[in-house]
Formats: C-alpha cells, sequence, structure tokens
C-alpha cells in the first residue's frame, strides 16, 4: 500500500480546481510519463486528461477507467479594499466550514491565504444563529489592494491547499481525494498487470468538470475514445455518527462499494462482484435508484452506448480540507480493477 500512498500524493499536490483543470496539465502528464505505462497521453479542451496502455495486438478493444480530475474550490468575483477577496464556491462546498480554513488563491503566483473569522467576541445579538454564505465571507491575503491586482483578477481560481498526511493505522487525510484518489487506484492497478499478457487496450481517463457542468468532461472524452465497456470510480460517502440509518451499509474499513443502479450495467456489475468472490477481494455493496452522482450515467450512453460498472471508495468528509479515507480500501480498489481487467482481457478473443 505504500506505492498507493505515494501515487495519492503524487496526484493530490497539483491543483486543478473545476473549471481550470489545465492547471494540472503539464505536472499531471510528466507524473502519467514517469510511470512508464501508456503509449499515448493526451489533453482535452474540457479539461480532461486521457492516457492509453495499448497491448500490442491487432483489433484490441479499448476498455476505459474513468476518474474525475477536478476538485472543488472557488472562483475571485472581487478584490476588495484592504486585500480581500470575495469568491464564489466551484462545486458543493459547506460554507459552515471555511471561516479560519486555509486556501490558495492561484493567481499569477500562489499565495496562501485565509478565510476571514469574525470571533464570538465581536458579534452582534443573534448574528452566530445567521445562515452562513460564501458570498458572505473574505478571504484575507495579507496584501494591499493594489499589490493584490498585480497578482489577482476577477475569475482567478482558489481552492484548499493540496496536502496528504497519514493518521492513525491505515486512516489517510487530505484535500482532494474526491476524485484524484480513485485515479491513484486505477494507476496501481495497472502497475500490477503486464500489458503484453492482455488482449485489450486500457485508456485511463483523468476526466474534467464533474464537480460543476454536468460530468462534460466524461462526456467529451469518452466519446473521443470510444470503448467497448468502462469501469467508473469515485468516492462515495462513508458511514459517520448522525448518518442516516441506510448509510450503514458502506463503511471506512469495509472494502471496495460496486454499485448497483439502474444507470449502470447489470450483467457488468455481477461479473465485479463475482470477480471479488472468486478473488477474495473486499467488498461493500451499494444501491442507487437513480442518478449515482458519478460520471457513470454520463459514459453510459457515449457513441451507441455501452456496459458500465460503478466501483467506489468510502470517504469522509467529502467535499472538505480534510477528507478521510482508509488506504485499505483504495487498495481492494486497485486488486479489484486488475482482477476484472484480466478478466474482461480473458474474454477477449482476436
Amino acid at each position: 500500500m505504500d506505492r498507493l500512498y505515494d501515487i495519492i500524493g503524487n496526484l493530490t499536490a497539483v491543483p486543478g480546481v473545476s473549471g481550470y483543470e489545465h492547471l494540472a496539465f503539464e505536472r499531471m502528464t510528466e507524473y502519467l510519463s514517469s510511470l512508464s505505462l501508456f503509449d499515448e497521453i493526451g489533453t482535452s479542451p474540457v479539461g480532461s486528461i486521457y492516457a492509453i496502455m495499448r497491448c500490442g495486438k491487432k483489433g484490441a478493444p479499448l476498455l476505459l477507467l474513468d476518474a474525475h480530475l477536478d476538485t472543488v474550490g472557488f472562483v475571485v468575483t472581487e478584490i476588495c479594499e484592504g486585500g480581500f477577496l470575495r469568491v464564489a464556491p466551484l462545486g458543493g462546498i459547506a460554507p459552515k466550514i471555511l471561516p479560519a480554513a486555509k486556501v490558495n488563491v492561484y493567481g499569477k503566483k500562489t499565495i496562501s491565504c485565509i478565510f476571514g473569522s469574525k470571533p464570538p467576541h465581536l458579534q452582534e445579538k443573534g448574528e452566530s444563529e445567521k445562515k452562513a454564505e460564501v458570498s458572505d465571507m473574505f478571504i484575507d491575503t495579507g496584501y494591499s489592494a493594489d499589490s493584490l491586482k498585480e497578482i489577482v483578477s476577477v475569475g482567478t481560481p482558489a481552492g484548499f491547499p493540496p496536502d496528504t498526511e497519514r493518521l492513525l493505522g491505515n486512516m489517510i487525510v487530505g484535500s482532494g481525494f474526491d476524485d484524484r484518489l480513485c485515479g491513484a487506484a486505477f494507476l496501481r492497478a495497472l502497475l500490477m498487470l503486464d500489458k503484453n499478457e492482455l488482449n485489450i487496450d486500457i485508456a485511463f481517463q483523468f476526466s474534467g468538470l464533474e464537480e460543476t457542468t454536468g460530468h462534460k468532461g466524461a462526456t467529451t472524452t469518452a466519446f473521443r475514445l470510444a470503448p467497448y465497456k468502462a469501469v467508473v470510480s469515485d468516492v462515495t460517502q462513508a458511514f459517520v455518527p448522525g448518518a442516516p440509518k441506510w448509510r450503514e451499509g458502506v463503511r471506512a474499513g469495509g472494502g471496495a462499494v460496486i454499485c448497483y443502479s439502474p444507470k449502470t450495467s447489470r450483467r457488468f456489475t455481477d461479473k465485479a462482484v463475482q470477480t471479488a468472490e472468486r478473488e477474495g477481494i473486499k467488498y461493500q455493496l451499494s444501491a442507487s435508484p437513480g442518478r449515482t452522482g458519478t460520471n457513470a450515467g454520463d459514459i453510459t450512453v457515449t457513441k451507441g452506448g455501452i456496459p458500465v460498472v460503478q466501483i467506489s471508495v468510502p470517504l469522509k468528509n467529502m467535499h472538505t480540507m480534510s477528507e478521510v479515507v482508509d488506504l485499505s480500501d483504495a487498495f481492494e480498489a486497485s486488486k479489484l480493477f486488475a482482477a476484472l481487467i484480466k478478466v474482461e482481457s480473458g474474454e477477449v478473443l482476436l
């Protein structure tokens, strides 16, 4: 699992707020190249990176592995006197987590800043009961307004500082695990394989615009790659105290989460479950009666339609600066991805 932790650290260290994924392109491309897995690496106009591993066999079908590259964040809407910034959220962020939170502003240079917080001593009666809105908050940069305007403009992105740390046991914490962590699990799976023993080509897709624009990155890049099947991976909510009782079935430490949904292929999902059972891979089951909140439903309608399976990793504190994951769950997902690829490859006759 140490290799997986190293991959997670490399992927989460690169900024890529939704709509500004291009900030990650250069360093992410360099990192993917350093793994010596891929025969082709490219980017798309809508914020996606893709990398193709060829098996070298003529006519080999292409299996797509999709995780999304973009993270939640903010965009600057106003530069105020005193060097303060107003921002709007990019993706679903609970305003109550933001006062006194660290944030990086990605202007002409990266500025480390803090969301302003009015202490209880200075609040007027009833002020603490008011609903917090991101538009009412400010980022304290420490610059003068004139100096700040040389670095930042309206439309500049901001995000939680990229940071990954180990906690007790297998637990790790960081920002950007949604969904860089699942991308890392895919890459770890590919490192378990010998591409010369496969009968299929593999496309790893780090898609953009998942958090803000209805999965446009996954839809467009999948159309370009034209796979015959796809495995989609995204984080999913792990049970925590106070969560609805029906959430108890998905827990940190319980393994990868295989999802049944009308948006995914029942047959391909059954195959994932059977593969996990046969290989002794730890897994959990979940069900989504409609949309899954991931790229799965959009990729399944690419071209003339393809079978899609969704396999997730449980996560706590989603869309915060301190997302928490049991590293063993991500590793179980990696083992399942690798085993499922081998099954798919063995069923293809060229």
